[in-house]
């Protein structure tokens, strides 16, 4: 689906695995709303009944076993089979099993649970559990998309683990006229200073994603600077939009993918607050075009920002180190340099080359 970060990886990495490396790939999913049924891949259904008590994440793992158990037995009697199974995401991890051949656990990390209910708090625990000790001590690889992930998993998980870097050029490049008309096209004045973040603009998202903390920012570098604008693009309702024009930013809810670069052209300065990232595509994605980032030194961020990094959680360093960019040119555009620089380590050619390398040796 559009605005998913797991789902643009496995798109992005599945196209090349068949375009560039000759594998044949089929991505099975129980949704889609149409993004992606043109890829070189076979787009396939998969479907867990169950839906009433699908929401306690045992019961949907057993039921997607179930699942899973009947989609082996249609492609056993349509004469189909597999070398290489890939779970993404729960509650897949244990295919490679029901199928019978070698998984790769593509560990996309398991998000902070403060701000969730008792109720989403259990579901989480039971998540680190099975993943930990029923699921990726039975892969023959876990792939991360960081060290700061890899790294968190058991000595025995890691040994036989791989680091793979997400790309972050799917948005790139962008138009050479796309940061004028952008700014035109919204209002936004041509000098001025605009800070952008891109994510899920819910007004009630867990707290460790720091989106009030970045509407706060953005106000108060405005009282500052009057020419600065704080521009927040992500997937949200009218509701979402509202609450992000009240705290004085510009909401662009649901930009279409095609619009992206043009999004990331007109930005100066990424601005992000988050706590937790496993690896955090849109600060990789700002990159490609320019864009230097202030983040705190959290998740897999050292692992990857281009610009400014300061201790996690000093909400005054981050707000001071932000200001300091807001009013030098200079700086911006020195760190604009090493931003995009930096981001060639980031492509998804560089990511699927790694990851075909992963799946031809545990196919052996």
């Amino acid at each position: 689906m559009l605005g998913y970060g797991v789902d643009l990886t496995v798109h992005e990495i599945a196209q090349r695995l068949v375009e560039r490396h000759g594998m044949t790939v089929d991505v099975w999913t129980p949704t889609s709303d149409g993004t992606y049924d043109d890829a070189p891949y076979d787009l396939r259904e998969i479907i867990v009944y169950g839906a009433p008590v699908n929401r306690v994440l045992p019961l949907l793992e057993f039921n997607a076993w179930r699942a899973l158990r009947g989609l082996k037995q249609r492609l056993v009697d349509s004469g189909e089979d597999y070398d290489v199974i890939v779970p993404c995401t729960h509650p897949y991890y244990g295919a490679g099993r029901v199928f019978g051949v070698p998984s790769v656990f593509f560990n996309f990390g398991n998000v902070p649970t403060s701000g969730f209910t008792w109720k989403g708090k259990l579901n989480w625990a039971w998540l680190d559990f099975a993943e930990r000790w029923l699921h990726k001590p039975h892969s023959a690889c876990v792939v991360s998309i960081s060290r700061f992930l890899n790294e968190q998993q058991s000595y025995d998980v890691q040994r036989h683990g791989r680091v793979v870097y997400l790309g972050g050029d799917h948005y790139y490049p962008a138009p050479s006229q796309a940061r004028v008309e952008f700014r035109r096209r919204h209002g936004i004045a041509e000098d001025a200073v605009v800070l952008g973040y891109c994510g899920r603009l819910h007004r009630d998202h867990p707290p460790y994603k720091g989106t009030r903390e970045v509407l706060q920012i953005g106000r108060r570098i405005h009282e500052q600077l009057p020419n600065t604008q704080l521009v927040l693009c992500g997937i949200g309702s009218p509701a979402d939009e509202a609450w992000v024009r009240d705290e004085g930013a510009l909401p662009i809810v649901n930009l279409p993918p095609a619009e992206m670069p043009a999004f990331y052209s007109a930005l100066d300065v990424y601005l992000c607050a988050s706590r937790w990232e496993g690896f955090n595509l849109p600060i990789v994605e700002a990159a490609w075009h320019g864009v230097p980032a202030v983040a705190y030194d959290a998740g897999a961020h050292a692992e990857h920002v281009t610009a400014v990094l300061v201790p996690d959680g000093d909400a005054e360093q981050l707000y001071q180190r932000t200001l300091e960019l807001a009013r030098d040119s200079r700086l911006r555009g020195e760190l604009a340099d090493q931003a995009r620089q930096r981001a060639q380590l980031f492509s998804w050619d560089r990511a699927a080359e790694q990851f075909a390398a992963v799946l031809n040796e545990v196919a052996r």
